[in-house]
């Protein structure tokens, strides 16, 4: 029998980056010659990954093969669904790769669920963590055909609320960081393994207040790190042979695992889906090697030991979830002498709107729909291709009029666009006037133009009272400039 199992998971995003005003991406020079960061990325990545050449000593290709069938992964939904209209192929492949991959690792299917617009969950309130998780699930269903067993965290930033909320919809395991873990129990003895000393070669326990339970893989921190920043995925050979060694040798099932943007596979590292390939290869024709899934891993070998969380962390902050909040140094480093105290005048700002839109909400959805906030949770079928007529009929209070039935949807694209607007990317750079933040202040506008026709209140001025205590790194650049230029030429002309 053998024991050594290895893992790769790579966490494949992108930020919805349409225009809600227009519902179009707009031309990014900067991702030139390509006319968006998408179309450039799908080029460099996401489809190389799907036919990845496998070279001979000589240089030459010998085979292709598609890595998505292979390897670990999570989807954006945001990302899957500009794949499906712009990408039709590359969007197909990663499909039928997970159909195979339930074929390959004995009827698990490698993809794992994604909260849905990458929002820092922690952060979130409980009505949007549990949103958040459906409309992940849902997302999947659509998509992939089947119930997700394993769910990635945005960041991998997590809560217990967070998990609780995932496992009460199914969901039996996610992954974390290393240093994302406190203590573990075994055989009831505790164990501190703060500073990322856990072992992650077997899964663990998470024993939840509730008196439910979830599974956690820890990834291998420090292979990780050399295969995203510090050069192992020059050599797919030597990669292979780092993961099966990584394992070690033993007497039960261990698994060697790394996780790391599945960008990196291409556009972080030109050719990196190259050397995925080949590592992928070499492990598979090894004989003391097994090329498995998390899903699969779980079910040989099942958690014994328990472990407890460091609630409000990530992968990539260390200073916790303060990377989406606060100024705590960091940032991209490009910009030396800049510094990000803008970022909690915007989330200060963004949260005066979200919780001044739910009175309005609960009070106008009363009115229309059963349940407000249960037809929000399933308002993602609207977003997946129903009707919103027949999406109505399942929720409406009573028949509603067409002005009536208009309110309604209107109330819910409303809480739609109150969700995108915390897409992490809008903190997680160096200053407020970056087109990633430019994206989440547009769904506060779109938010704020719609409760004005849904509801008649107007929000915006006092919104731009908040935003304007956040300072740009440009001389005399606030939030509110930076909404005002960027945000107010797509607002619908007022008619009061």
């Amino acid at each position: 029998m053998v024991n050594t199992h290895v893992c790769i998971h790579g966490h494949f995003y992108q930020p919805p980056r349409e225009n809600p005003f227009t519902g179009m991406v707009e031309d990014q020079p900067s991702a030139s010659p390509y006319a968006n960061w998408n179309e450039r990325i799908d080029a460099e990545c996401y489809g190389p990954n799907a036919h990845a050449s496998v070279l001979g000593d000589d240089g030459n290709e010998l085979f292709t093969i598609d890595n998505y069938e292979w390897i670990s992964s999570d989807w954006g939904p945001t990302l899957l669904r500009w794949l499906e209209e712009h990408s039709p192929r590359t969007y197909a492949s990663i499909i039928s790769a997970d159909r195979r991959s339930i074929v390959r690792f004995d009827g698990h299917g490698s993809a794992l669920a994604h909260a849905y617009n990458h929002t820092i969950l922690p952060l979130s309130n409980s009505r949007d963590k549990r949103t958040q998780v459906l409309w992940g699930i849902a997302d999947f269903e659509h998509r992939f055909g089947r119930s997700p067993v394993g769910m990635w965290l945005p960041e991998t930033a997590v809560d217990l609320e967070s998990l609780e909320i995932m496992a009460a919809a199914g969901i039996r395991f996610t992954v974390l960081a290393p240093y994302q873990a406190r203590r573990v129990h075994h055989d009831g003895e505790p164990r501190d393994v703060t500073g990322g000393s856990i072992d992650p070669r077997t899964p663990y326990l998470v024993q939840l207040p509730s008196g439910a339970e979830i599974a956690v893989f820890f990834y291998d921190g420090s292979l990780s790190q050399e295969i995203a920043f510090d050069g192992l995925l020059e050599d797919g050979i030597l990669l292979a042979n780092r993961l099966a060694d990584a394992a070690g040798s033993a007497d039960a099932p261990v698994l060697a695992n790394v996780a790391t943007d599945g960008e990196t596979f291409g556009h972080h590292h030109r050719f990196g889906e190259m050397a995925l390939a080949k590592a992928i290869m070499t492990l598979d024709a090894r004989e003391d090697v097994v090329l498995t899934n998390f899903a699969s891993f779980l079910d040989t070998r099942p958690p014994t030991d328990t472990v407890e969380i460091n609630e409000g962390t990530s992968w990539s902050c260390a200073h916790g979830v303060e990377r989406w909040r606060s100024n705590c140094g960091c940032s991209t480093g490009q910009n030396a002498g800049w510094d990000q105290e803008w970022r909690a005048h915007l989330r200060t700002s963004l949260d005066f709107l979200r919780d001044s839109l739910i009175p309005e909400f609960e009070r106008l959805g009363g009115e229309l729909l059963v349940d407000a906030w249960e037809a929000r949770d399933r308002y993602v079928e609207v977003l997946l291709g129903a009707s919103p007529t027949s999406f109505l009929a399942k929720h409406q209070l009573r028949p509603l009029d067409p002005d009536e039935a208009s309110r309604a949807v209107d109330l819910l694209e409303i809480q739609h666009s109150a969700m995108l607007m915390y897409t992490s990317c809008g903190w997680f750079f160096d200053d407020i006037s970056g087109v990633e933040t430019v994206f989440v202040l547009r769904q506060a506008g779109r938010a704020i133009d719609l409760a004005r026709r849904a509801t008649g209140v107007d929000l915006e001025p006092e919104f731009l009272e908040w935003l304007e205590k956040a300072h740009s790194n440009e001389e005399g650049v606030t939030g509110r400039h930076v909404y005002e230029k960027t945000v107010s030429p797509y607002m619908p002309a007022r008619t009061d």
